[in-house]
């Protein structure tokens, strides 16, 4: 008697099947404690992409550190940016002799030297300039993503940005406070590199 030919379909385990790049990216960002939300449709009147947060500021007094939690938002932030680069210092163009066995001759692919316009970004003018337009952008960017009251000596609201400049000089905010303000506001939307390979991976 012959046999029958039987064909068996095993159902694959899932366990052992290979993630898929959205489910990988999805556990990144549990193990990094990032939320993954899929968006299908906005609507007017939502505050979708308005981030909140805070600004860790070290202070030291008598030998004692204390770490100041400053609460900061996002809204007008990325607008305020794109204004500032309009008035971004533009560094004056000079001309270089490129030798073709320099390392620029050889991104060039220079047979012979030549030269070339290129921008001179050790310029004094420039620097200086530039190192202004920072300061004001800075100072723009933490008055406008600051998300607490401030109040003057009488407990009364300030609300004009120069006085509120005033204000935080005179509280001795120091550089590096300063700029740790600045940064924090504009990691509330922008990945920073450590952020973007642990959540996305290296590509």
């Amino acid at each position: 008697m012959g046999r029958t030919r039987r064909e068996v379909t095993e159902k694959p385990d899932e366990s052992q099947m290979a993630p898929t790049e959205e489910e990988t990216t999805e556990e990144k960002g549990k193990a990094e404690g990032v939320k993954t939300i899929e968006i299908s449709e906005l609507r007017e009147g939502e505050d979708t992409f308005l981030s909140q947060g805070f600004s860790n500021i070290k202070v030291t007094k008598n030998g004692e550190i204390t770490n100041l939690k400053l609460k900061i938002k996002s809204s007008g932030i990325t607008e305020l940016i794109t204004d500032f680069k309009a008035k971004e210092p533009k560094p004056p163009v000079t001309d270089v002799l490129v030798l073709p066995n320099s390392e620029m001759g050889k991104e060039m692919k220079l047979a012979e030297k030549k030269w070339v316009k290129m921008p001179d970004l050790a310029d004094e003018k420039y620097i200086e300039a530039f190192n202004k337009y920072e300061s004001e952008l800075g100072i723009a960017i933490l008055l406008k993503g600051l998300d607490v009251v401030l109040y003057d000596r009488d407990g009364a609201i300030v609300t004009d940005s120069d006085r509120k400049l005033e204000i935080l000089k005179n509280k001795e905010m120091s550089a590096p406070q300063f700029s740790q303000a600045v940064q924090d506001i504009r990691n509330l939307t922008e990945w920073t590199e450590e952020e973007h390979i642990n959540f996305f991976g290296k590509n």
